[in-house]
């Protein structure tokens, strides 16, 4: 097969994928406004022929949330006058967590306030009711113009293609992974190079961002690999010229690298949602799960080297330990520092210790037992075996050192008393991955448990502040000091729930044991249950529990 017939090929199944997705090629769409007659009025005049399709309707914006969350729709059409939230604040929650997302506002309160807050927030269109069947046209027509353009820019791999074989900057990749590499004179050569290519970190602050695609199993060679890597280089970069950061890209052989330059004092609360939306975008429009790893902020060339291995440090925590897709390195436990290097060889080093950290057990078996027949081959021709065991043990020091364990109290011993006693290499393999096995699984059960005590935290201030009607996933997560997306991925993990939803059971419960226990007015116990307004309130009692609290009331006390 020709490259050119194998790219178009390529093109055309991912273009095809990802458009069954939408159902029957058409985009889809959630419309969003307080009136029956005008949900139906509007439905009336968007047909298929648009290239649009109404996956669904809802009559307020809490209620539009939870369809966007099960219907992934490419358009919110909404009103912008509703009860509980009105639509500026659903499209602001909107571009905050599903930013692939398109927003139009319809409203019959034409006022320049409200256009203008439209525009801040991205919105798509902005229509005046009463809307007409030439308004609904020409919207859709316009939308599904840059909705296609957009899609056919995401997936068009010949483009992406051509435009790696004639752009890539190979000076500066070189040039990073020389810096990471050398030193000396030649890290000195590689900083200039750099310099020359417009990297200047003296007198900024960076992040360095590490981002990866999970492995799917399946087989890709060479060619497929690197253009995979151009196209999320590419949108990634994209996204960060949107969000209008200062950034430079680099290809390495693991990965994609970022230097990210500081731009406030902002900078790390602004940054986090455009991780959250590059993870998002990698999967619609490249169907590829990634993982990011982020180093604390650096200010100077020098600290270069020790950004990127904190990103890496963070990568290990995302793949291995299910910390999440984004990972911060100033959110993980300090570690001690890395062991001596082992005298095995390079090529046995990495292979063992990746394999401890990331493969199965019957993997880890598998290469201890070739390793075992090859020390024994060693052994034969005169090689001390204690020193090669040795060697291999310190392979496990490093591993519990990063992982913040003692080997010895793993072990309930001394390692190098044991080690003495040892009279054979088999011995040897025997209770390394014994050892081996016992630290992979100390390890998995403390991050559950580190992972287990900040959503035990945060359910904690829930239950303490459910009351408060102010109380968002943002203040949690000030107060914790981690990310949203962190705590969002501990609640879908840990609890199969979302953080508004849970503080909505939370609220809910309360409201049916005042309703139960005490003669207080439904109003008060609304705002006693973190409600400021009771027809709200009103709703979600209803919603959760199949009756008004009026009617609840009287059924328990009867």
């Amino acid at each position: 097969m020709s490259m050119k017939k194998h790219l178009c090929d390529n093109r055309k199944n991912v273009y095809n994928r990802a458009m069954a997705e939408e159902g029957k090629d058409l985009y889809k769409i959630i419309l969003v406004d307080d009136e029956d007659e005008v949900r139906g009025r509007i439905s009336s005049k968007i047909s298929e022929e648009s290239g649009f399709v109404i996956v669904g309707t809802a009559g307020n914006g809490y209620d539009a949330l939870e369809l966007i969350e099960k219907l992934s729709p490419a358009v919110v059409l909404t009103d912008i006058r509703m009860p509980f939230i009105d639509g500026i604040e659903l499209a602001s929650l909107i571009r905050r967590d599903y930013p692939t997302v398109r927003v139009a506002f319809i409203s019959g309160y034409d006022e320049f306030e409200y256009a203008r807050e439209a525009i801040e927030l991205n919105v798509s269109s902005y229509l005046t009711k009463p809307v007409t069947q030439e308004d609904i046209s020409r919207f859709l027509t316009r939308l599904k113009g840059e909705l296609d353009r957009e899609f056919k820019e995401k997936y068009n791999l010949e483009r992406l293609q051509r435009s790696y074989e004639e752009n890539l900057p190979l000076l500066m990749d070189n040039s990073f992974t020389a810096f990471l590499v050398s030193s000396g004179r030649s890290q000195m050569q590689a900083r200039e190079d750099l310099r020359s290519c417009g990297v200047e970190l003296d007198g900024i602050n960076y992040l360095v961002v590490q981002v990866q695609v999970e492995d799917d199993g399946e087989r890709r060679d060479l060619r497929e690999f690197e253009r995979m890597k151009h196209a999320l280089r590419s949108l990634i970069g994209t996204t960060l010229e949107r969000r209008e950061f200062s950034f430079k890209s680099f290809r390495f052989s693991e990965g994609i690298f970022f230097l990210i330059e500081e731009r406030n004092r902002l900078f790390l609360k602004e940054i986090d949602p455009v991780f959250f939306e590059i993870v998002k975008l990698a999967e619609k429009f490249l169907s590829l799960r990634i993982n990011i790893g982020i180093s604390r902020l650096r200010n100077h060339f020098r600290q270069l080297n020790l950004a990127y291995e904190e990103s890496c440090k963070a990568l290990d925590h995302s793949r291995f330990l299910n910390a999440g897709r984004i990972v911060y390195i100033d959110q993980l436990d300090s570690k001690g520092n890395a062991p001596a290097v082992l005298s095995l060889t390079e090529g046995e080093i990495k292979t063992l210790e990746q394999t401890i950290r990331f493969g199965s057990d019957s993997e880890v078996r598998d290469l201890l037992d070739s390793l075992k027949m090859a020390g024994l081959r060693n052994a034969k021709g005169g090689v001390n075996f204690r020193m090669y065991a040795v060697n291999l043990v310190d392979v496990l020091v490093k591993y519990a050192a990063f992982v913040g364990v003692d080997l010895n109290s793993i072990a309930g011993e001394d390692v190098l008393e044991k080690l003495i006693r040892f009279r054979s290499l088999d011995q040897v393999f025997d209770w390394v991955l014994s050892l081996a096995f016992k630290l992979r699984e100390w390890n998995l059960d403390t991050r559950r448990s580190g992972s287990q005590k900040i959503l035990d935290r945060a359910v904690h201030m829930i239950e303490q502040n459910f009351n408060d009607p102010r109380l968002s996933l943002d203040d949690v997560c000030e107060e914790l000091g981690i990310s949203v997306s962190y705590l969002s991925l501990l609640f879908r993990k840990n609890m199969d729930t979302t953080f508004v939803k849970y503080l909505t059971k939370i609220r809910i419960d309360k409201a049916c044991e005042l309703l139960r226990l005490t003669g207080d007015k439904i109003v008060d116990i609304a705002g006693q249950c973190g409600y400021n307004d009771v027809y709200y309130f009103s709703h979600s009692f209803k919603k959760s529990r199949g009756v008004s609290p009026k009617k609840y009331r009287e059924e328990t006390l009867s």
